[in-house]
């Protein structure tokens, strides 16, 4: 038992040591102090802030001027955690810099996720079906470009904390231990503290356990384990209310974390409670107790209507936030929020997401049988109408594919309730499986419309991956009569499986495509060129005091990198403020309105790139002396980037429509 474990130990720690090693490969195409992607620029700022204040104050005055950045609306955990783990390594390591502990806190984030996963599939599911999803995430380019270092953004964080919660929850459930089911459960529902602390969307990692709890519910006449879900529950939703703002009167993306992240759990415990008082405490218990699964449909039913009731009720905000965060055009012009299509996951996993799919759908038939058909064949519309898209889009129109995929959503709905209702007792390990087809549907869904999503979805698809393939394994492998021993035969043919998934290209490949997503698919930002050198000049020549008005993309490098405040950055927080810089910048139709524009946001300095100069009005007012070129000192005009000092008229004064926060109706 214990050689076995050691050699676990190793194979695990070896899967964990390549994926590290592939995704620091990145480092030798990124310049000294620069991340590969805006938004890492942010959090980096947000941690130098911890780093020399202690906290974060309550509003940035360094961004979003003239108001500031209200950061009592934000989930701020990661910027603490970069903050306090150079504290720590600094005092051991002196010589190491905020900087690297932010450039390599994605690839050791990731790692460590990985790490607990398969340790936790080789406890659940064994060696073999470990190693191979932990091979499968070590490569798949999918897992890779977020998680690289330098793309120093919270996706690997949240997705180590959204493993840790699953798993450590999962395991207690698993165990019948009192005390480690205790340990198990408090740790569990710590980890979701994180969590909600760290972003608006670990709600997601919250609805997985939902489902899991929801189909114990719904599979069981009396109640096990309600302690344990109320310790769980009591352990992160009134410290995640009284730790951050945004929990109790949330604004702008967190407009909803209260009814999205703290309601659910409290309702479920609310209709189990419910429950376990009419079948135990009740004058009608010894009637109930006949009815029980009926009871505990209706309870489920009633619940679920009234969330709808709540969404419906709530409409026009749901409608205004959609709008806002992903109609607008802004929005739109985001990269990372558009839709996923066919040669998208192609690129990324190969024939992994295919067969993600099929294991997935197997499982179910295999779990449940001819019962699982009612959860089998919606998973299977789900699946076509989210990787295919594009394919149907392109056949049957847009609306024809949405209408198909939220058709599919609804049956997969139904179908869980009915085969959960259906189950008189859990198998082994389904709890676990019933984990990953909710991480499945969940993320899947979620990447069809916002491809930065994707990242979550690969956890899922390589357990299911491995889960088809030992499927194949075991029945070939059974049917072969020889003189091999059954054990050895099994391990070839999986390994040569896997071989043909890795590198094989017309079945996918993937592998092959594993270190151009590691070091060229996620470039440094700004890099080495125009734009990275007029940021060193304004670090050295423009005070740290000067507020550099710029393109939205730009802001939270010219915090870190040129050392200047901003009026609009890549936070997207005030979404209508980019909209009027692009209107009264880019486009405005008279100097003075570019000019009042400025000086209500109170801005010194002007930075524009090449073709942002050839469309900006008040750059071709010939008699204009309100801008004055202070970089480059040479070949002004034929500059990439350039930036002017402002020098306001007497009669240009700030105009309150400047700071307007939405259009007018």
């Amino acid at each position: 038992m214990k050689a076995r474990t050691l050699g676990a130990a190793v194979l695990i720690s070896s899967i964990v040591v390549l994926a590290c090693f592939i995704r620091i490969q990145s480092t030798a195409n990124i310049p000294t102090g620069q991340l590969t992607t805006p938004d890492a620029y942010f959090y980096y700022w947000q941690a130098h802030l911890v780093t020399e204040q202690g906290h974060l104050p309550a509003r940035d005055m360094h961004r979003w001027l003239p108001l500031g950045r209200d950061l009592g609306q934000t989930l701020n955990l990661y910027a603490y955690a970069l903050a306090y783990t150079h504290k720590v390594l600094a005092s051991v390591f002196p010589g190491i810099s905020l900087y690297y502990v932010t450039l390599y806190a994605p690839v050791a984030c990731f790692c460590i996720g990985l790490g607990a996963l398969c340790l936790f599939l080789f406890r659940t599911l064994g060696l073999l079906f470990s190693s191979i999803a932990g091979v499968l995430l070590a490569t798949l380019p999918g897992a890779i470009v977020r998680s690289t270092a330098g793309f120093s953004d919270r996706d690997s964080w949240c997705l180590m904390l959204g493993i840790l919660a699953v798993t450590t929850y999962l395991a207690s459930l698993q165990t019948q231990h009192t005390r480690k089911r205790l340990l198990w459960t408090l740790t569990s529902g710590f980890i979701m503290f994180l969590g909600g602390i760290s972003w608006e969307g670990f709600g997601v990692f919250l609805s997985i356990l939902l489902c899991v709890e929801l189909w114990r519910f719904l599979s069981s006449e009396t109640e096990e384990g309600l302690r344990y879900y109320l310790i769980w529950v009591c352990s992160f939703v009134p410290t995640l209310y009284l730790a951050s703002p945004a929990y109790r009167s949330g604004q702008f993306f967190a407009t909803h974390l209260f009814a999205f992240m703290l309601v659910p759990p409290l309702v479920l415990l609310g209709i189990r409670t419910l429950r376990h008082l009419l079948v135990t405490k009740t004058r009608w218990a010894d009637t109930l107790k006949l009815h029980s699964r009926t009871l505990t449909l209706g309870l489920t039913l009633v619940s679920i209507a009234l969330a709808l009731g709540y969404v419906f009720g709530q409409h026009h905000t749901f409608a205004e936030t959609t709008v806002s965060f992903s109609q607008n055009a802004l929005m739109q012009s985001v990269g990372e929020l558009e839709n996923t299509f066919l040669s998208f996951w192609m690129f990324r996993y190969g024939s992994v997401f295919i067969l993600g799919g099929l294991g997935v759908i197997m499982t179910v038939l295999r779990f449940w049988k001819i019962q699982g058909l009612v959860l089998a064949v919606p998973l299977a519309l789900f699946t076509v109408t989210t990787f295919y898209r594009s394919v149907l889009d392109t056949f049957f129109g847009t609306s024809v594919g949405n209408i198909l995929f939220g058709f599919a959503i609804v049956s997969c709905v139904i179908g869980f309730i009915i085969l959960a209702w259906g189950r008189h007792s859990t198998t082994e390990n389904e709890l676990t499986y019933i984990a990953f087809i909710m991480w499945f549907l969940f993320w899947v869904a979620l990447a069809r419309n916002a491809q930065r999503h994707d990242f979550f979805v690969g956890m899922s698809i390589a357990f299911f991956t491995t889960d088809l393939l030992r499927f194949l394994t075991n029945f070939y492998g059974n049917k072969v009569k020889c003189c091999i021993q059954q054990h050895l035969l099994k391990t070839a043919i999986i390994t040569i499986l896997i071989s043909i998934i890795l590198f094989w290209t017309p079945v996918g490949g993937h592998a092959n495509r594993t270190m151009f997503a590691a070091t060229l698919f996620r470039l440094a930002t700004p890099g080495r060129g125009s734009l990275a050198q007029a940021f060193d000049w304004m670090k050295t020549n423009v005070p740290n005091t000067a507020v550099v008005a710029a393109h939205w993309n730009h802001g939270s490098q010219l915090n870190v990198l040129a050392g200047v405040k901003t009026i609009v950055d890549q936070d997207h927080y005030l979404q209508y403020w980019i909209h009027l810089y692009h209107r009264h910048v880019n486009f405005a139709k008279t100097e003075r309105e570019t000019l009042e524009f400025l000086k209500t946001h109170d801005a010194t300095h002007l930075m524009l790139t090449g073709r942002e100069s050839a469309t900006a009005p008040l750059l071709r007012e010939s008699s204009s002396n309100a801008l004055v070129p202070i970089y480059p000192t040479e070949n002004f005009e034929k500059a990439l980037v350039k930036v002017w000092e402002i020098h306001y008229p007497p009669d240009i004064q700030p105009n309150p429509k400047y700071l307007a926060t939405d259009r007018e109706e």
